[in-house]
């Protein structure tokens, strides 16, 4: 029954990533496209181990420890170096990877989001089929089954806006940084609150309610916001899709906005020389003609 929960849940992100790929206007992506990001996500989940390994010498190293700290910290930190750093720094980097391989034929932030959730997809297809072997709980995973997607969609559309920073000019630095941060912070405090949360295990029965409780709001409010994202994802697509990280569109973008500018002050110049070379013209025949007529 579990490797049935995992084909239901590869079933129903398809549809979901198979929409957003059809969202795309003027014309969506090539096949090619949209399932080379797939397998990229494949292949990072078993890097992610690897990853894991690195950040969690790193923090040893650093001499980070929260041996001493309340539960729910010690529970954020164990989260972060298991789960949060290590898979998404992973994902960043496939990411990164895909990016370069079809820089040429990228157009827009919304292809950049596209990228984003296909390689989430590929990394949810490993991780569904690794947790298939633990019965109920795979079936639970059920209600936070677009999370790596909802991941893969907040990286990749800063990715995209840091591109169209470069491409105007204009700082990237904070892009890049809320690449890492944002999902990294979300995957973190989901996991803190379910699958790495050390309450749970607490000798303490006070403690393990305590954590089951945070786990069910944990769980709940994750349910809710991947929805959230997807639909504010969808409501947004045409203006991801108007947002070109192309030189060229932006040139021509300046060049329209610029042009009528130009039209009206011609317009205007041409009015104003016309005004004042009739009134000097106008203005004396009216007062010869008004002396003749009085002398008559």
């Amino acid at each position: 029954m579990a490797i049935l929960e995992a084909i239901i849940s590869i079933i129903i992100l398809a549809v979901f990533y198979y929409r957003m790929v059809k969202r795309e206007t003027p014309t969506p992506i090539s096949w090619l496209q949209a399932l080379l990001p797939i397998g990229a996500g494949i292949a990072s989940m078993p890097v992610s181990f690897y990853a894991f390994i690195g950040v969690t010498v790193l923090i040893g190293s650093l001499g980070i420890s929260a041996s001493n700290a309340p539960d729910f910290v010690r529970s954020m930190l164990f989260a972060f170096m298991t789960a949060g750093a290590p898979e998404e720094l992973t994902k960043l980097a496939f990411m990164l990877v895909i990016i370069f391989l079809f820089r040429k034929k990228l157009r827009n932030v919304y292809e950049y989001i596209l990228i984003g959730a296909a390689v989430g997809f590929g990394f949810t297809i490993v991780e569904e089929i690794e947790y298939a072997s633990e019965g109920a709980v795979a079936w639970v995973r059920l209600l936070t089954l677009a999370g790596h997607m909802v991941y893969g969609i907040l990286m990749a559309r800063h990715l995209g806006l840091a591109k169209y920073n470069k491409v105007n000019g204009k700082s990237r630095f904070l892009q890049y940084v809320l690449a890492f941060a944002v999902p990294t912070l979300l995957h973190t405090l989901y996991d803190a609150c379910t699958g790495q949360n050390l309450m749970l295990i607490s000798e303490d029965p006070a403690v393990q309610d305590a954590g089951i409780i945070i786990g069910m709001v944990g769980t709940g409010v994750h349910f809710v916001l991947q929805f959230v994202i997807l639909f504010i994802l969808r409501k947004n697509a045409p203006k991801y899709c108007s947002i070109s990280i192309t030189e060229q569109a932006i040139e021509q973008t300046v060049e329209q906005s610029t042009e009528p500018a130009t039209e009206q002050t011609t317009e205007q110049t041409v009015e104003q020389a016309t005004e004042q070379s009739t009134e000097p013209a106008t203005e004396p025949a009216t007062e010869q003609t008004v002396e003749q007529t009085t002398e008559n």
